[in-house]
């Protein structure tokens, strides 16, 4: 299998938006937008991504969050459009949510994202899921499961925290143990990042507050593979099983929406993983150029070793 990985979309889109929308933590991330965000991120730039992996063959593309940047509903109407339009359909594409699309208290009340991607959350294995709609899982050709796991919260402003609610957490450790998910290659899905980002000063009011409790049943899980957003910077990083031989391996492209960009570790990127024979044995990651106006191979990691064995 080839898994497409792109993330943290940030989709703007206002419309039929009234000022009283804006008097919450809006206000502050509008100005943002205004400024400097808005401008960075651009539509064109996923569908360039989208049109690459397609010509690279990925039999399956991971979303992990933050499709919107406010949150609103004309953003999640823009964000559906992007991701309807992805060849292969509801099959062919897994999506979490990210802090972005639960900005606002009425975003989680209304349940934005769940209602707008119903769709591409259903899950193979409904037992574990919690009323909140995760953990999901996705069995996909004979030997990967996808888990979707939901790391979004509404905070105060200036904050964007996450935390994976306790239910689905012990319903995670559940689902990795099952007979069908055991044996397979396990892939998840989370939007912040699993450990400290080096390169934010801030990163206190970024983090994932439960970080360690769910590294810790990933590990004990034997997930071979953890793949997040969140931090807009390409990363890989390793740590052994706990609960047998092997390794995980947690990754993250960076926002593949990002069209300018000063470094090229933070520039518009996506990730496609190659999994072969239930092991991971190629990292290949692709980097917008906007002189190009395309998407090129920039970097690869082989795994000479799992080959090997």
């Amino acid at each position: 299998m080839k898994l497409g990985h792109i993330s943290d979309l940030h989709i703007l889109e206002i419309a039929d938006v009234r000022p009283w929308h804006f008097l919450n933590k809006r206000l502050i991330g509008g100005t943002n937008l205004l400024v400097k965000r808005g401008k960075r991120h651009q539509v064109a730039v996923i569908e360039k991504a989208l049109s690459r992996l397609d010509e690279i063959g990925v039999d399956h593309i991971a979303i992990t969050g933050d499709l919107t940047n406010l949150a609103l509903p004309s953003e999640f109407e823009a964000a559906r459009r992007v991701v309807d339009a992805i060849s292969g359909g509801s099959d062919r594409v897994s999506i979490i949510p990210g802090n972005h699309d639960y900005y606002t208290a009425d975003a989680e009340r209304e349940r934005r994202f769940e209602t707008t991607f119903d769709a591409y959350l259903q899950s193979d294995l409904p037992a574990y899921q919690q009323p909140s709609g995760y953990p999901f899982c996705h069995l996909r050709g004979d030997d990967v499961a996808i888990v979707g796991l939901n790391s979004g919260i509404p905070t105060l402003p200036l904050y964007a925290t996450g935390r994976v609610r306790d239910d689905e957490l012990v319903a995670t450790e559940a689902l990795l143990a099952d007979p069908k998910v055991r044996d397979r290659f396990k892939v998840v899905m989370i939007h912040h990042p699993l450990t400290q980002f080096e390169h934010s000063k801030f990163d206190y009011i970024r983090r994932l507050i439960n970080a360690k409790e769910v590294l810790r049943v990933l590990r004990h899980g034997n997930v071979d593979l953890a793949i997040h957003g969140h931090n807009h910077h390409f990363a890989t990083l390793e740590f052994p099983h706990l609960g047998g031989p092997g390794t995980l391996r947690v990754c993250e492209a960076g926002s593949t929406s990002t069209a300018h960009y000063s470094r090229e570790e933070f520039g518009g990127k996506f990730n496609v993983y190659h999994i072969e024979d239930g092991a991971l044995t190629k990292i290949e990651t692709h980097l917008f150029e906007a002189h190009a106006n395309a998407f090129v191979h920039w970097r690869e990691h082989v795994f000479e070793e799992r080959i090997e064995a």
